[in-house]
């Protein structure tokens, strides 16, 4: 039986963290001085804009943080943070994120582009950034694209950027998480069940609280680190984990007949 736990636990797992992700700190979980780590920040004077970690609940996609970027009042664009992954020439791809954008002031997209590691190699195509500018969305929206890196190329470089809507009105703002880049066409740990959000993450008073968008009744099933169903419950907004130990678990949500899953810590 033990073998068997432990097989549930690597299938559960390996559905709820990209192993292949090859971002740094793809969900910004992790911040120094105002900057997360391992992402390159443009000056923060640029246009006016700039950037923030972002901790309420309801504005994080998965973790507990998520990048806030503030669109310049007035006119103008905010160049935000960018990072450098590491490819092979030749190579498929699969390129995600998710971004939420409840504001009328503000509109953003991706930029990207694949380089060596002294220049830029191709100029950025519709494939790599979208030819039109995202529209406000209801709660959280994936973003996904599947490319073949060009032969010579070392890197793919992806920064976001956030544009004011109207000349004069106020600042804008635009959520991004969970940016995923991997090897092949099957590495997205894409979440089908709308503007899921698992928080808090560690969870440090016993309460730990599963949202979407439907806000429909949700079966959560929690498994220890061996594959044994530890807690079963039926909810549509908090579970009471108080009588599980510290450690680590893997979450299983289902609602309305679709699937996630989620590592947990609890401390």
């Amino acid at each position: 039986m033990k073998k068997l736990y432990t097989l549930l636990f690597t299938v559960a797992l390996g559905t709820a963290v990209n192993a292949q992700n090859l971002v740094d700190n793809g969900s910004f979980e992790t911040w120094t001085a105002g900057v997360p780590e391992g992402w390159t920040t443009f000056p923060s004077s640029n246009n006016g804009g700039s950037i923030a970690q972002e901790l309420a609940p309801a504005n994080v996609q998965d973790g507990s943080s998520s990048l806030k970027v503030i669109a310049p009042a007035g006119t103008g664009n905010v160049k935000t943070a960018y990072t450098d992954i590491p490819v092979t020439g030749g190579q498929q791809y699969t390129f995600s994120y998710y971004f939420k954008d409840m504001s009328d002031n503000a509109k953003g997209r991706h930029w990207a582009s694949w380089r060596t590691d002294t220049a830029q190699l191709e100029d950025y195509g519709d494939i790599l950034r979208p030819a039109n500018y995202y529209v406000n969305t209801n709660g959280w929206e994936f973003v996904t694209y599947t490319m073949t890196a060009p032969a010579t190329a070392t890197m793919f470089r992806l920064d976001f950027r956030v544009y004011q809507e109207a000349a004069g009105a106020d600042s804008g703002i635009i959520y991004y998480d969970n940016v995923s880049f991997n090897t092949g066409s099957m590495g997205v740990n894409k979440n089908d069940i709308a503007g899921l959000s698992v928080y808090p993450n560690p969870v440090t008073n016993g309460t730990l609280f599963i949202n979407s968008t439907s806000g429909s009744v949700k079966s959560v099933v929690i498994f220890d680190v061996l594959g044994k169903q530890v807690l079963k419950a039926n909810t549509s907004n908090a579970v009471n984990v108080s009588n599980l130990n510290g450690g680590v678990y893997v979450v299983k949500i289902t609602e309305d007949g679709k699937t996630a899953t989620r590592k947990l810590v609890i401390k």
